[in-house]
C-alpha cells in the first residue's frame, strides 16, 4: 500500500513529519510521499524519521498551487524533489510572500463582517509553518464563531464565501520549470475535482502542461467517481503520462480522509504505480512495495 500525496504540520496538515511516518507505518503503509503545500520545510524531519524505518520508503515532495494558461487554477506535486534547489528556494518564498498578503486581506474581511481575529490566533494553530485557510477555521471555532471548521468554510472561508480571498497564482510554465530544475516528478493532482472541470477541458489542460514538463498525473483520488478516475486514466494512456494517486490527508483537518484509505471507500493507490515513478525520478525501488 502506498500514498503519494500527504500533509503534515509543515503546511496545514496535524500530524508532524515525524508522527505522519508512525501513522503511516501503522497503517500498513509501505511508502509515503509528504507534500505540503508550497514548502519544504518539513522534509528533512520526515526522511530522518524514515531513516530508521528499513521497510518504509519517504518520499521528499511538495505541492505547489499555480495556473494553466486557460485560467484552471492547479495543483503540481513534485516527488522526489530536492528541497536544496535555489530556484524552488526563490519560488516558495515568492509563494509565502503572496499568502501572507492573502492572509491579511482575509483578517480584514473578517473584521469588516464583525468577526476580528488576530494573526497571532491564527498562527497558533499553525505551528509557525504556512498558515493556510485551515487555520483561520480552527480560529474561528475557538472564537465561537463557527461551530466546526466545515461550518467556518461553508459560511466563510470557501471560494465565494464573504471572507475568502485568493492569491495572485504563479503560471503553470515557471512552476514546472522549477521543479524540473528540482529534480521533481511532475504531477497535475486531483485534476477533475474543480465544478467547471470536464474530460475535454482536462484534455486541453494536460496538453499545456504536458509541453511544458509535466510527467504525470493523479487518476486515484478521495473525490475522483470511478468514471472521472477512469478518464484520467484513459488521459493518462492517451499522452504516456505516468499514473499517480494519493490520499490528500491532512489529518484532523479533514477527519474524513484516512491516510492511504481515503473515505474507507475502497480507495487504495495501486502500488505498481511506484516503480514507474521512481524510475523517472533516477531512483532504485530496493525496497519489494506490495499491492
Amino acid at each position: 500500500m502506498i500514498d503519494l500525496h500527504c500533509h503534515s504540520t509543515a503546511s496545514d496538515g496535524t500530524l508532524t513529519p515525524a508522527e505522519l511516518v508512525d501513522a503511516a507505518i501503522a497503517s500498513g503503509l509501505q511508502a509515503v510521499a509528504l507534500t505540503d503545500h508550497d514548502t519544504t520545510d518539513g522534509l528533512d524531519d520526515f526522511l530522518a524519521a524514515a531513516a530508521a524505518k528499513p521497510d518504509f520508503l519517504a518520499i521528499p515532495g511538495i505541492e505547489l498551487s499555480c495556473q494553466a494558461s486557460t485560467g484552471d487554477n492547479c495543483h503540481i506535486v513534485g516527488l522526489f524533489v530536492d528541497s536544496s534547489c535555489p530556484e524552488l528556494i526563490a519560488l516558495t518564498a515568492q509563494i509565502r510572500a503572496r499568502r501572507d498578503e492573502r492572509n491579511i486581506r482575509i483578517l480584514e474581511r473578517l473584521a469588516e463582517l464583525g468577526l476580528p481575529l488576530t494573526m497571532e490566533e491564527v498562527e497558533a494553530y499553525s505551528g509557525g509553518d504556512v498558515i493556510g485557510r485551515p487555520h483561520f477555521a480552527q480560529a474561528l471555532v475557538a472564537r465561537g464563531y463557527c461551530r466546526n471548521p466545515k461550518e467556518a468554510f461553508r459560511n466563510l472561508l470557501g471560494r465565494g464565501r464573504p471572507a475568502y480571498s485568493g492569491r495572485s497564482p504563479v503560471p503553470a510554465a515557471e512552476c514546472l520549470a522549477v521543479l524540473q530544475q528540482a529534480s521533481a516528478v511532475t504531477v497535475w493532482a486531483h485534476p477533475m475535482t474543480s465544478s467547471a472541470m470536464t474530460t475535454t477541458r482536462c484534455r486541453k489542460v494536460v496538453q499545456e502542461l504536458q509541453a511544458n514538463g509535466l510527467d504525470g498525473i493523479e487518476a486515484y483520488y478521495p473525490d475522483h467517481t470511478e468514471t472521472q478516475t477512469q478518464a484520467v486514466l484513459d488521459i493518462a494512456r492517451e499522452n504516456r503520462l505516468l499514473v499517480s494517486g494519493g490520499s490528500d490527508f491532512h489529518g484532523t483537518n479533514m477527519a474524513d480522509i484516512a491516510l492511504g484509505r481515503g473515505r474507507g471507500n475502497g480507495f487504495l493507490v495501486p502500488a505498481e504505480l511506484l516503480p514507474p515513478i521512481c524510475e523517472r525520478a533516477g531512483r532504485t525501488l530496493v525496497k519489494t512495495v506490495r499491492p
